[in-house]
């Protein structure tokens, strides 16, 4: 009974937000990522699948070219066929573009919709009913699922859903069928690399000792990769051009507003003045896999530090990677969601941190109330929660000691904090010369609560035994 209560309020909170506002509302000319979701839907459904990443009249690389692997575009392409029989116009050639009916929202909305119901929320409920845990509600009523797929507009729940149909299958032995699931989550948002090497780490783990494991895995990702890929063999042209449209060096280190290294450390060094793109896509990369060798090496010793890991390489892409958007801190989240018992009262922390700092991206999609309902209804929800059940590290000792004195006037560190930045925001002016100072102090906020986590993860892996 509590588990369907769960459910039900979950899905209630997503037809709440639902009715709210998306990227792009009312803003034309070009909208936002509602309009290139829509949009992907028309172009696969009117371009031969060879022309999908080919610039042209009709493919207008300035009106939202399809920049996601094949697998979106697949998926694009049978969402356009069902959308073409729902209703023609939302697909129509040209005459689509910026359309905003009540049909046209009615089926994205419910597009999303069911897809998280087949995709992630049986996986989610197989972690949530093998935990056991008190909080449960978090996993399905996280602010940040609800609020960038149903509100803002993205399918990240498919690429969740199938990255954790994975995680299930390579912990249950199935390193094949695990092998598939991640290919296919790959394939569908390239941000899942983040994952990419602990995946790696992990499978080689469970088979260095055996070439013929090694041997079928591999043949297993290639022959995956090959069959998704198949239309573009033909020419490698095809190939290279969906490729660079894929990954888009020239957008640049990082935008605006996130909390990564690259922009909070921008405050001080110029980086886009003092490199060009091309050096500073290697630095990124050189410190990506610098700060998470140390975990992956651990992990290759103890394969039970599987999810851990995740979290950790995930998190360290999430600060020190190349081009890095806000929302990709989903990827991260999802697997503190599904280690509730062993990081107990972080993982509340942390996902309202990260809530918190797509408060710029919520007021410029209008999903500021949205944002704030769903905020104090997880606040309710998670006040009263479980330590981590590793308590040897004085850092966390030092943060545990101030949030039981805050928690006691019914408060947590991150909404006092949160609560103080919107205050002064509302009520001072910040000076000239820094105009976004409250947004980039909620992108502060962030950064210390994400390093603050990679550094307790660490700290944590250290105390789990080996199986």
């Amino acid at each position: 009974m509590k588990l369907i209560a769960i459910i039900l309020i979950s899905i209630s909170l997503r037809i709440y937000v639902a009715f709210g506002g998306y990227s792009g509302m009312n803003d034309p000319p070009q909208y936002g990522d509602f309009e290139a979701q829509r949009h992907w839907m028309e172009l696969t459904s009117h371009l031969n699948i060879t022309q999908w990443y080919e610039k042209s009249e009709f493919n207008d690389p300035k009106w939202w070219p399809l920049d996601y692997p094949p697998l979106s575009g697949y998926f694009a392409y049978a969402l356009g066929k069902v959308a073409e029989k729902f209703d023609p116009e939302i697909i129509a050639p040209y005459s689509s573009r910026g359309i905003e009916t009540f049909n046209t929202k009615l089926f994205m909305r419910l597009s999303v919709f069911i897809s998280e119901i087949i995709f992630l929320y049986p996986p989610l409920i197989y972690f949530i009913l093998k935990q056991q845990s008190k909080q449960q509600l978090i996993a399905l009523c996280c602010p940040l699922l609800v609020l960038v797929d149903h509100g803002h507009f993205q399918y990240n729940c498919i690429m969740l859903g199938l990255t954790l149909y994975a995680i299930i299958s390579l912990e249950k032995g199935k390193l094949v069928l695990g092998s598939i699931f991640y290919v296919m989550a790959l394939h569908f948002k390239v941000m899942s690399l983040y994952y990419s090497l602990p995946f790696f780490i992990y499978i080689l783990s469970k088979t260095y000792k055996e070439p013929k494991k090694v041997a079928v895995v591999g043949i297993t990702v290639i022959l995956t990769t090959l069959i998704i890929w198949l239309p573009w063999l033909s020419d490698l042209k095809l190939i290279q051009e969906a490729i660079a449209t894929i990954f888009p060096i020239h957008r640049g280190l990082y935008q605006l507003h996130v909390a990564t290294f690259w922009c909070i450390s921008h405050i001080v060094i110029k980086w886009n003045l003092v490199f060009n793109n091309q050096l500073l896509f290697r630095l990124a990369a050189i410190l990506t896999l610098l700060f998470s060798i140390p975990s992956l090496i651990r992990l290759f010793k103890q394969p039970n530090l599987f999810r851990h890991t995740l979290f950790i390489v995930s998190q360290t892409f999430f600060l020190f990677s190349f081009h890095v958007h806000e929302k990709t801190i989903l990827l991260p989240i999802i697997l503190l969601l599904i280690s509730q018992k062993d990081y107990g009262y972080l993982v509340y922390d942390y996902t309202i941190i990260a809530t918190i700092t797509h408060h710029p991206l919520m007021i410029e999609d209008k999903l500021f109330i949205e944002y704030c309902v769903l905020l104090v209804l997880f606040f309710i929800f998670t006040r009263n929660n479980q330590p981590p059940q590793f308590q040897d590290s004085w850092i966390l000792r030092f943060y545990s000691k101030i949030r039981n004195v805050i928690i006691q006037f019914q408060v947590q560190i991150p909404v006092l904090l949160y609560v103080i930045l919107f205050f002064c925001q509302q009520l001072i002016q910040p000076p000239q010369r820094f105009p976004f100072l409250y947004e980039l102090s909620m992108q502060v906020l962030g950064f210390s609560m994400y390093t603050f986590m990679y550094i307790i993860s660490h700290q944590s892996i250290k105390s789990v035994k080996n199986d």
